[in-house]
């Protein structure tokens, strides 16, 4: 018997063993033997109460029945003890056992996740284990149960019996029990900690069973809950939905188009984590150009300015940028002067003038943009059409800037990075340098490069405000030299892939689509999964928002051997689009 103090030190179960009253066992005869306690046992019992827990089966009428314990139960008596620990299964004290000599599991990967499993929840998995000629309990399977216990604080296992088992059969039990255990996939696990959670579970045990984040499940229970997220996820259910998936369906609970953009990603064939993550990116995008357009235009209200959509404007309306001469600031005293959201960037309204010619300004151009005037119902959708199609190539391309941008400070910030992967940037930059080629003299210190140089470098608002101080600010380790070359180089092309790049109609930019093609077969070549767009970009063609996958079609619907899948829907022919605003800064050349 252990003393108590060691008991309170090893003993640490997920909770305390159930107890019943002395009373209520004493009280079915079967339980009361005429026996009489070992005196070592009652002086035990006396100092330290019942530390073993009876076993115990419940018969007809719930009586409790004690299969194992009777010594016990009959010192707890003689000590006038009022309740005793119970177990409904038959359960051996870890240190009564030994592992087997010759386990086939060379690693028995006895990970924090595991341990801390058996902590929360204790041994659900009886061992099996043999008694020997000489007396040994050994434990013929669940070895890893075993060595894992006492790092979990566990002093008892659950256990059956294994007799009769020759040596042979040993070595064949572990070889099926191994193989032919099937792991819970993703969805699977996710159904469960819901079915978990919704049982009553706290979130903190379901995380610490799993082996997941707390964050994690509040991930499962939150679109499992919710009907229309829950909707989303069985609708694409060959799809194993990852919890930071979970957690981005979740922030569009209030948005149905794009759940359904998003639903529509993990449900085609094939579909993978990166095509999930294109559509979150083009949904996000989409949620803070909305979300600012309208603050914006919140502050333009508030200050008393007029407000038009695109087809309300005559074809005479001019943006205030196409005026000759005249400011933005100097504009807005004129009469004519409307706000209109800028469809080519969708963040914000741009200001416009409705009569140039009435109100006598001068223009660089023809009018681009209006809805009325003389066009036919034909030319007017076919514009639409257009300003539609730039609209959704420029939420993609400023999509793809975000998710590209932060791969490259991720890979710029990484430690230990691969030997190839340092002679990649290594290689990337002496072709800048001794080529000529990447804009590095234009460009290096230009403002634009500048901010996004520092936001690679992970460094704050105040430490951005001055270029001459990023070497200061930068890793002093001189192993990390080539990610902080290489960091100055992309800031250069990164400030030259602008939207022009993917453009390949009248406003197409082969002097910016040529080197941006160049800087995104760079990216790939150290590991980067170009998005939809930026593949266009880098293959020399069009880019084509419409382009889908088909979907996944249902077990029940799988085609049968030769039929083949519905194709890709066909886009439809280009239109017209309007004109681009020029960009500010210089093109670097190929």
């Amino acid at each position: 018997m252990t003393n108590a103090k060691n008991q309170s030190a090893v003993q640490n179960p997920p909770a305390p063993w159930p107890t019943l009253t002395v009373a209520e066992l004493a009280a079915h005869p079967g339980n009361l033997r005429d026996v009489e306690a070992p005196a070592d046992l009652l002086a035990d019992v006396k100092a330290n109460g019942v530390m073993e827990p009876l076993y115990i089966a419940r018969t007809h009428g719930e009586v409790p029945q004690i299969i194992d314990g009777f010594m016990r139960l009959a010192a707890a008596v003689s000590a006038e003890l009022e309740s005793v620990p119970v177990t409904t299964r038959p359960v051996i004290r870890v240190d009564a056992l030994t592992p087997h000599p010759k386990n086939a599991r060379g690693d028995l990967d006895i990970n924090a996740t595991f341990v801390e499993s058996l902590r929360v929840e204790g041994c659900r998995i009886p061992v099996k284990i043999q008694r020997l000629d000489d007396g040994t309990l050994q434990v013929n399977d669940g070895n890893r149960r075993y060595h894992a216990a006492s790092e979990a604080g566990l002093t008892h296992l659950p256990y059956e019996w294994d007799e009769g088992r020759d040596a042979a059969g040993q070595f064949l039990d572990m070889i099926t029990t191994a193989h032919h255990r099937k792991s819970l996939t993703p969805s699977e696990m996710n159904l469960a900690m819901f079915s978990a959670a919704d049982a009553g579970a706290p979130v903190g045990r379901v995380a610490k069973a799993a082996g997941v984040r707390q964050k994690d499940v509040k991930a499962v229970v939150k679109v499992r809950s919710d009907e229309k997220l829950n909707a989303a996820v069985t609708t694409a259910s060959n799809y194993e939905w990852t919890f930071e998936h979970l957690a981005a369906l979740a922030e569009f609970a209030d948005d149905p188009e794009a759940l359904a953009a998003i639903t529509e990603a993990a449900a085609r064939v094939n579909a993978d984590t990166r095509g999930v993550d294109w559509a979150l990116a083009l949904e996000r995008t989409k949620r803070d150009k909305r979300n600012a357009a309208d603050a914006h235009r919140a502050e333009l209200e508030t200050a008393g300015q007029k407000i038009r959509d695109a087809e309300e404007l005559s074809e005479r309306a001019m943006p205030v940028w196409q005026l000759r001469d005249i400011s933005t600031e100097e504009h807005a005293d004129c009469k004519g002067q409307v706000w209109v959201l800028d469809e080519r960037r969708g963040d914000r309204y741009e200001p416009y003038c409705t009569a140039p010619g009435l109100y006598e300004h001068a223009t660089l151009g023809s009018p681009i943009q209006g809805g009325g005037g003389t066009k036919t119902a034909a030319e007017a959708e076919a514009e639409r059409a257009a300003r539609a199609a730039v609209k959704a190539g420029n939420i993609a391309w400023d999509a793809a800037e975000s998710v590209r941008r932060k791969w490259i400070a991720d890979l710029l910030q990484a430690r230990n990075l691969p030997k190839s992967t340092t002679n990649a940037l290594i290689r990337s930059v002496n072709e800048a340098l001794l080529s000529g080629t990447w804009g590095i003299c234009e460009n290096l210190n230009k403002e634009p490069t500048t901010e996004i140089l520092a936001a690679f470098l992970g460094l704050n608002a105040e430490q951005a405000k001055d270029r001459s101080g990023f070497a200061g600010h930068a890793a002093k380790d001189p192993r990390r030299a080539p990610q902080l070359q290489f960091a100055a180089v992309a800031a250069v092309r990164e400030k030259g892939a602008t939207r022009s790049a993917w453009r390949t109609d009248g406003q197409h930019a082969p002097w910016t689509r040529k080197p941006t093609a160049a800087w995104f077969k760079v990216l790939a070549s150290l590991g980067y999964s170009l998005t939809p767009i930026e593949q266009s970009v880098a293959d020399g063609e069009p880019y084509d928002p419409t382009r889908r996958e088909p979907r996944a079609l249902p077990a029940a619907d799988e085609p049968e051997a030769g039929q083949e899948l519905g194709t890709a829907e066909e886009s439809n022919e280009d239109g017209p689009e309007e004109a681009d605003e020029p960009e500010s800064d210089d093109e670097v050349s190929a």
